[in-house]
């Protein structure tokens, strides 16, 4: 049983090689690359070693370079076993580096097996003299392997041909033009088996102003290589006439010293044009030609078709996503052109509705201040009257000499008086509310609340006053203003369940994630629901004279909660009491909520 390593960088070719070696009894390492290979050759001393020879990193040929280097490992056998289109550079390859077997891809198993066997045989085996009639079975077979050879370089040509076609059907289907360009490195190098390869174009619309692409180097190499750009005198001389070139150190009359000094050492190189009918991309380079001193004219003309056909479908692939960008930014536009036409429509629909909203307002305050300058003329011009009519007869009476008559009326003119300016300092207070500049602050409303009823308590010069309270939350409003108007609508409450056996006045709050909303609660004689939208009105009363006030208290609580933002509204039932809501800021919460 021998030890065998295998080392191909397709683990597929690994394993039908070591099936195979299993099968005859041999025992099988494996290896993915040159460079590994080289290390375990010096581990495990393999009685034979099984090679590919287009490997990255280090491929076939300075695997066995540096094998012979080494004089602890140099006798180790080795069997090149590479595709068919590379039978002619293997086989010459093979001679030259002390390989003396080669097996060409695809084999027959009884191949392998026979190779292998010969190969471990080969170096205890004597060498035979052949009698005349082997010699002249020799003599034909030599004849007949130069007519094969013939053959063979035939069906490498068709190889190659092949070879390419797929290339191309894969580079034709490829959309993106970044992996295009990676394709057409590594199957480059393949295709014409060069130890490695290198593409740089000018990246027509990326960010970026190139893109570089290497197959056959080391990471590190390959970073060293495209930190250096598409630039070089070479570099721009190919890009400027489109003509590919050949340079190899054996002729005298080229060199490979065009290369920017930091590539890897060349012995060959092989310079190609990626190009289409209307532009020059880049280019692709191939360096040191496997199994040879140099590139072919063959390898020339290959290498600049296969260039021109990948310049012309990365030049599509560039113009497709160039049109899938642009159908794209388009979509984005018709998207956001949609919106904006629904937004404006929708715009226009508030802005009507707000007008609707708005005409609607001017229109309930222009009946407003109708009514209220009806109310005022009515409140005001009652008492005036009556003081004039009462004035004339107190003089008359005074004229007659009938004092007491006389002090009797001045009394009722007193009053009238009285009434009359009650009624200017409401209307005083009313317009102080909507012309007094908001000052906002945090307001403690349990403090703020307390401060009122008492100040009511004392007014009153009452023991206690019927007001119970729930804790209530801090907000932000006009200190002044909020003041007004717990004094408004408590004192109203007050005053509308004086004649109820047991009057109570109840102020509190609904919970809410949003602005509070409070509320005052009484048990009084309450209100026609219908009748709800006058309670804010001034002037409006909706109980009989028997109810003492000048009906502006309401309009003046209505007009703080506007200034504010917020809203207020009522409910009532008659002889039910009433309830009356407000918030000093939106608030989504129903009114059947209160706690």
């Amino acid at each position: 049983m021998a030890k065998i390593l295998v080392v191909d960088d397709h683990a597929p070719n690994r394993e039908l090689i070591v099936a195979l070696m299993g099968y005859s009894g041999h025992q099988s390492i494996e290896a993915s690359d040159g460079s590994i290979a080289l290390e375990q050759v010096r581990a495990e001393r393999p009685d034979l070693v099984i090679c590919d020879i287009l490997m990255p990193t280090m491929d076939g040929y300075e695997f066995v370079r540096q094998l012979r280097a080494d004089a602890a490992i140099a006798q180790t056998e080795v069997v090149f076993y590479t595709a068919t289109f590379m039978e002619r550079e293997a086989r010459s390859l093979a001679h030259a580096c002390g390989v003396s077997n080669v097996l060409i891809k695809p084999c027959e198993p009884q191949e392998i097996l026979r190779v292998v066997e010969h190969a471990l045989a080969h170096a205890s085996s004597p060498e035979m003299q052949p009698d005349a009639e082997q010699f002249d079975r020799e003599h034909l077979r030599l004849l007949t392997d130069k007519l094969a050879l013939k053959v063979s370089e035939l069906e490498c040509a068709n190889q190659r041909l092949s070879a390419l076609t797929d290339l191309n059907l894969q580079l034709a289907s490829e959309r993106d033009p970044y992996v295009l360009l990676d394709k057409v490195c590594r199957g480059a190098r393949d295709l014409l088996g060069a130890r490695y390869s290198v593409l740089g174009v000018r990246d027509k619309h990326g960010a970026a102003d190139q893109y570089m692409s290497t197959w056959g180097l080391a990471p590190e190499q390959s970073d060293q290589v495209k930190s250096l750009g598409i630039e070089g005198k070479i570099f721009r001389e190919v890009m400027a006439d489109g003509r590919a070139r050949r340079f190899s150190q054996s002729d005298p009359a080229s060199s490979t010293s065009g290369l920017p000094d930091t590539y890897p050492p060349a012995q060959s190189i092989l310079l190609a044009p990626v190009m289409s009918l209307n532009r020059i991309h880049g280019w692709i380079l191939l360096v040191d030609k496997l199994g040879s001193p140099a590139f072919t004219l063959d390898d020339e003309h290959l290498l600049t078709i296969h260039a021109a056909q990948a310049g012309r479908i990365y030049e599509n692939g560039s113009l497709y996503n160039e049109i899938k960008r642009t159908a794209e930014q388009l979509q984005i536009e018709i998207v956001e052109r949609r919106l904006a036409a629904e937004a404006l429509v929708k715009a226009n629909e508030t802005l009507e509705h707000r007008v609707q909203l708005r005409t609607a307002e001017l229109s309930e305050t222009i009946d407003g201040l109708e009514t209220f300058n009806r109310n005022v003329s009515h409140d005001i011009r009652g008492p005036l009257g009556g003081i004039a009519s009462a004035a004339k007869m107190a003089q008359a009476l005074i004229e007659g000499n009938q004092k007491d008559k006389a002090i009797r009326l001045l009394q009722a003119v007193a009053a009238q008086a009285t009434m009359t300016e009650k009624v200017v300092e409401s209307l005083l207070a009313l317009a102080r509310t909507s012309n007094v500049t908001l000052r906002t602050r945090n307001v403690d409303m349990n403090a703020l609340l307390s401060e009122v009823v008492e100040s009511i308590r004392q007014a009153r010069s009452v023991g206690t006053i019927p007001v119970t309270q729930a804790p209530l939350p801090e907000i932000e409003a006009d200190l002044e203003l909020a003041r007004q108007v717990f004094v408004n609508l408590i004192g109203n409450a007050l005053k509308f369940a004086a004649e109820v056996g047991k009057p109570q006045v109840e102020v509190g709050v609904i919970k809410s994630a949003d602005q509070p909303v409070f509320f005052v609660r009484d048990n009084g004689v309450g209100f026609d629901p219908e009748q709800a939208k006058r309670l804010f009105k001034p002037f409006q009363r909706m109980h009989d004279a028997r109810f003492e006030g000048s009906g502006v208290g309401l309009s003046i609580v209505k007009r703080i909660i506007d200034r504010h933002g917020g809203k207020v509204w009522a409910e009532g039932t008659p002889g039910q009491g009433a309830t009356f809501y407000f918030s000093f800021g939106e608030s989504p919460l129903p009114c059947s909520q209160a706690t």
